[in-house]
């Protein structure tokens, strides 16, 4: 008797443990338990509170009543066949409610089996995860909006990502196109691979300045490729923090302005240019309103005299006055048509210019004043033969020659060097002089201008120089001075020539 009452005592027990376990599952859990053909036959108060559908509109239906079609056929049957072989089917499945509200419960669907080991019934315990999962598919949606942004950003610009100090851990196909790096030759490296340096290190030191405490960088740059060739590019530099707010990388972000970049670089020639052609017609205008202003001057009075003069004598003499006058007007006119011409000589013949034979060759044209003089001439090219126009080889050559034997100090005797040289832009012609020299602190800025003479001689006219100049620019090259009093001048030309 004992012993009965015993083992009902454990069997209650055990009763009360079961019901506490499904009282407990019940509350916590959506519970569904369904026949071995899918019927449902019980539903607990959590299954209809997130269907939407009370419980005797779920008895007696299969789970298609809150199927949101969301899933394939081929899930579902992967369901049944898992369940079907007394297999328990874990996973997450979309239902749809009763109001059309989806909702998402992670499901554990459990198969009771006969003695047999068929499954008679199956009961389903779900959670509901669905605020989960629109966390989830908000963090996808974020995901692919940034995988679109990246996206649109590598297609659209040029993208490298470093670390803290400068070295390089990500470029883009872009960067790799316009840099003519490989992505192997660019990861490990830092900016200074495709440095130009055509920026200061104000500039450079000024950019990492900003970064380093975390600010944004904008600025246009002058990269050199791979090859050699130079590309701006438009930048913008992000620092991304970590939490103490210290940039940990940054990303810099480019787009290709070099085609811009020639276009102003054109545009600011051609405003040089005009601004040089205006200066030149203000030149222009002083020598019309100055140098031709006395001479006509003097002519309209000759010629008022010779109105009224009636002895022929006299008429005779106005008329051997005004001789000079005229010529002289035509010499300036004359000087003026030349350096015009130049400057329309947009096509000039380029030939293979023997420098030493030129030099001879002009040297031989003022050989009597060179042997007068007892001038010391020293020739040392170290290239003789460039391309070059031919005749303003000649011109400028007899200028400065004749220069140097114009104005030769009286108190030592002539010291001619002409030279050729290379610095870092190419080949300068050099004509180096002993002569009276040139006070550059006053006449610096009148140096090539037309009508500017420096020194007393009859035969200075303020012409040679200035026609050297425009020569020599016409080239495309360019000429400076180097000038001490009464120690002697030195005129440099840079030939901007091909040598041959």
């Amino acid at each position: 008797m004992i012993k009965k009452e015993k083992e009902e005592n454990e069997l209650l027990k055990r009763i009360k443990e079961i019901s506490d376990y499904k009282y407990a599952l019940d509350e916590s859990s959506i519970i569904a338990i369904t026949d071995q053909k899918g019927i449902i036959n019980h539903v607990n108060d959590n299954f209809c509170r997130i269907s939407k559908y009370s419980r005797e509109e779920l008895i007696g239906q299969d789970h298609r009543i809150i199927n949101s079609g969301y899933h394939p056929k081929s899930y579902i049957k992967d369901l049944w066949t898992t369940i079907a072989h007394g297999k328990i089917w874990k996973g997450e499945l979309k239902n749809r409610a009763k109001d059309g509200s989806a909702y998402w419960v992670d499901t554990t669907i459990v198969p009771f089996l006969n003695e047999d080991g068929k499954p008679y019934q199956y009961v389903a315990i779900r959670s509901d995860i669905t605020e989960r999962k629109r966390g989830e598919e908000e963090l996808l949606k974020k995901i692919k909006e940034i995988s679109d942004y990246k996206y649109a950003l590598d297609e659209s610009s040029i993208v490298a990502i470093t670390n803290q100090k400068g070295i390089i851990t990500h470029v883009n196909d872009n960067f790799c196109k316009i840099s003519k790096y490989s992505r192997e030759e660019l990861l490990g490296q830092d900016h200074r691979i495709i440095n130009s340096s055509f920026h200061s290190k104000a500039f450079i030191k000024e950019l990492w300045a900003t970064i380093a405490k975390g600010k944004v960088w904008k600025g246009e740059m002058k990269n050199r490729a791979k090859d050699g060739s130079a590309y701006w590019v438009d930048t913008t530099i992000i620092p991304f923090l970590n939490e103490r707010g210290k940039p940990y990388q940054y990303v810099a972000i480019r787009s290709d302005i070099s085609e811009r970049k020639r276009g102003e670089e054109k545009i600011a020639k051609i405003l040089l240019d005009i601004e040089h052609q205006n200066t030149q017609l203000v030149d222009f205008c002083n020598i019309v309103s100055h140098n031709l202003r006395s001479p006509l001057i003097n002519i309209s009075m000759l010629i008022e005299f010779l109105e009224t003069c009636d002895d022929e004598n006299e008429r005779v003499q106005i008329l051997s006055k005004m001789k000079p006058v005229v010529t002289h007007l035509n010499t300036i006119f004359d000087e003026l048509v030349e350096s015009l011409q130049i400057k329309q000589d947009v096509e000039v013949d380029l030939t293979p210019i023997d420098l030493r034979k030129t030099i001879d060759t002009i040297l031989m044209l003022f050989d009597a004043q060179i042997n007068q003089y007892s001038a010391k001439v020293n020739i040392d090219l170290e290239e003789a033969t460039v391309l070059y126009s031919q005749k303003y080889a000649d011109s400028i050559l007899t200028n400065l020659i004749s220069n140097a034997l114009k104005y030769k100090s009286p108190e030592r005797t002539l010291k001619l060097d002409i030279k050729t040289f290379y610095d870092e832009k190419g080949l300068v012609l050099s004509v180096k002089d002993n002569g009276l020299g040139i006070d550059l602190n006053r006449h610096k800025n009148n140096m090539f201008k037309i009508r500017k003479v420096f020194h007393v001689h009859p035969d200075s006219r303020g012409f040679g120089l200035f026609i050297t100049k425009t020569q020599v620019e016409a080239m495309g090259g360019e000429i400076w001075v180097e000038s001490i009093p009464e120690k002697g001048s030195t005129f440099f030309i840079r030939l901007n020539s091909h040598t041959v």
